[in-house]
């Protein structure tokens, strides 16, 4: 049950702050009833994104075969989802501006300034020249950038059916629970409405 309410929690903090983009497209008069099996797939091997590969396998698997379709090996598959994965390291620096109140400006009356200490002198009907107060921070913001396409590629026809294709900031802290929350999210945007096997 804790579990469970961690998992709750991690999705809406994630979702209330997401920065995802998805893209769907599919073959309209495509006619989805003839697959029954299909095989995870990579485009090529690469050590630094294999975590990442390997946690999107194992939830495209269950998310597939809760919809009616089979998991077998590649050579027994009517289709293959095949999965390109790109991930970059960004920093970004960010500039903020904040208005901490307002402050005493020199007071200019026919080309002559008074100092600060004369304004304790004007009286009511003397015109107080005022500006905002304005401070400024700075800091860098590192987070990476992940694209994640996933294809639907019918082996009898040589061509693909279904396109996903997602766009994202993401933190670096990331734990592992969040990055399973995160790509079932993924999964679920670009797979949502894939037709369920009967």
């Amino acid at each position: 049950m804790k579990k469970l309410f961690v998992a709750i929690i991690i999705t809406i903090v994630m979702g209330g702050c997401s920065t995802l983009q998805v893209q769907v497209d599919h073959d309209p008069e495509y006619d989805f009833s003839s697959l029954s099996t299909f095989a995870v797939v990579y485009t090529k091997k690469d050590n630094e994104k294999d975590f990442t590969r390997a946690r999107i396998s194992k939830l495209l698997n269950a998310y597939m075969q809760n919809k009616g379709y089979r998991d077998v090996y590649k050579s027994d598959a009517d289709f293959y989802i095949t999965v390109h994965l790109d991930i970059q390291k960004r920093s970004e620096i960010e500039t903020n501006y904040e208005t901490m109140g307002i402050r005493p400006v020199p007071y200019m009356y026919l080309g002559l300034s008074k100092s600060l200490d004369e304004y304790f002198y004007l009286n009511a009907s003397s015109t107080l020249a005022l500006e905002p107060d304005v401070r400024t921070t700075t800091r860098t913001y590192e987070y990476e950038e992940e694209k994640i396409l996933l294809e639907v590629f019918d082996v009898k026809q040589n061509r693909v059916v279904w396109q996903g294709i997602t766009k994202d900031e993401l933190p670096l802290e990331s734990t592992p629970e969040q990055k399973n929350a995160y790509l079932s999210e993924v999964i679920e945007k670009i797979f949502g409405d894939f037709p369920s096997h009967k």
